[in-house]
């Protein structure tokens, strides 16, 4: 009787222990919206995206990069290339806006490519990316 009891304690323990566990999740990328996917080559030109990220134990930050898909630039290195534009943030939800000036004199019309990666305060992440048109 004793043996069973002990037994019974434990199994009990276990379920306690295994339910008790706290699961986390990636952070979420809810929404990544450009304003506008043509963007015109001028003075003053802008890429505006507005996002909204959420996580279930808090936000640490978000990195943005840009990379061109031209076949043919006529630069050997990428004519408009950001990579790792690092943005602390904090909080279980943000929504925002960011706007990143296009480099009018040097940038190429083609289409580029923007990834989002999100980091929670545990170092998960997630990604997601858009594509977009810089257009004479």
């Amino acid at each position: 009787m004793k043996l069973k009891m002990k037994f019974f304690k434990i199994i009990i323990i276990v379920v306690l222990f295994i339910t008790c566990t706290e699961t986390n999740t990636s952070p979420a990328i809810n929404s990544i919206i450009l304003t506008s996917t043509n963007i015109q080559i001028e003075e003053g030109a802008f890429l505006e995206i507005i996002y909204d990220f959420s996580d279930d134990v808090g936000l640490n930050k978000f990195r943005v990069t840009i990379l061109d898909n031209c076949e043919n630039a006529r630069l050997k290195s990428a004519p408009w290339y950001i990579d790792n534009l690092d943005f602390d943030i904090s909080g279980t939800s943000l929504i925002d806006t960011l706007q990143i000036p296009i480099p009018y004199e040097d940038i190429e019309p083609c289409e580029y490519e923007l990834t989002v990666i999100v980091q929670d305060i545990d170092g998960n992440e997630t990604a997601q990316s858009n594509t977009f048109f810089v257009v004479i």
